[in-house]
């Protein structure tokens, strides 16, 4: 794998170990959006520039010391656990609990399960992704994605890494309803932000779902220029032809 990137990561010191295929290309730019309540089947994406100039100010930011986020590498979907004792990953795990539930009544709920972890340190753990808790090891990329209504092409689908955190929820008086928001940032510096995995799972990850992106562009057939036109609902006589119009019948 050969990357071009402005910064250096702590997975890329497997070079020497691994060399560099000039055929797979990881071009790891950084940049993010913001998605209204992840887990609905809709779009609701918003840009940097957009979340900077128009909700920024809006939104009220958790602030919980122990929180879940979700990493995806490649098609592999790691769950992180961002604690007063440091970052933990799913590779941390040693038990997972259910905690009973805390209340009676719907608008008392907290989000909130109990693990503990190989060096038997255990913390009670806010997360805002319930539906994946519920099949915790189960979960990849297209898995986690089908909870939203995006196509196959979709930046989501194609970007080799993501990191998806919860940051809070926009103002009742601006969204009474699905007022949720999540982060999404692509390609992101993991040891920047103290995050440190298995630097070999992260490169083979890697390779493999950039060897998969690869294999599928060779395979898929390519489309003329004329069937181009005709999937779109153009018509080959007359659309593309100056002062040409189609004859109906009743015209002169």
């Amino acid at each position: 794998m050969k990357i071009i990137s402005k910064f250096k990561d702590f997975y890329d010191y497997k070079v020497p170990k691994y060399g560099v295929d000039e055929k797979l290309v990881y071009n790891r730019k950084t940049y993010c959006e913001y998605f209204h309540s992840f887990t609905i089947k809709e779009n609701s994406r918003i840009s940097e520039d957009i979340f900077n100039k128009n909700l920024k100010e809006d939104i009220e930011y958790f602030k919980g010391a122990n929180y879940h986020k979700i990493l995806i590498v490649g098609e592999k979907l790691l769950h992180l656990f961002f604690t007063e004792n440091g970052i933990y990953s799913l590779f941390d795990i040693k038990k997972l609990e259910e905690l009973e539930e805390p209340y009676k009544y719907w608008y008392s709920y907290k989000n909130i399960k109990k693990i503990i972890f190989n060096d038997g340190k255990e913390f009670e753990i806010y997360t805002a992704f319930r539906y994946v808790w519920n099949d915790f090891f189960a979960y990849d990329r297209k898995k986690l994605l089908s909870h939203i209504n995006i196509f196959e092409n979709d930046i989501l689908f194609n970007e080799p890494m993501l990191l998806i955190e919860y940051i809070g929820k926009v103002d009742r008086k601006i969204a009474r309803s699905n007022n949720a928001i999540y982060k999404i940032i692509y390609n992101p510096n993991l040891s920047q932000m103290g995050i440190y995995i298995d630097e070999d799972f992260i490169w083979q990850s890697l390779v493999e779902f950039l060897s998969n992106k690869r294999s599928e562009k060779e395979i898929s057939p390519k489309v003329s220029n004329e069937n181009k036109i005709l999937s779109k609902g153009f018509d080959l006589k007359t659309s593309f032809r100056p002062n040409m119009k189609k004859k109906y019948k009743g015209d002169i």
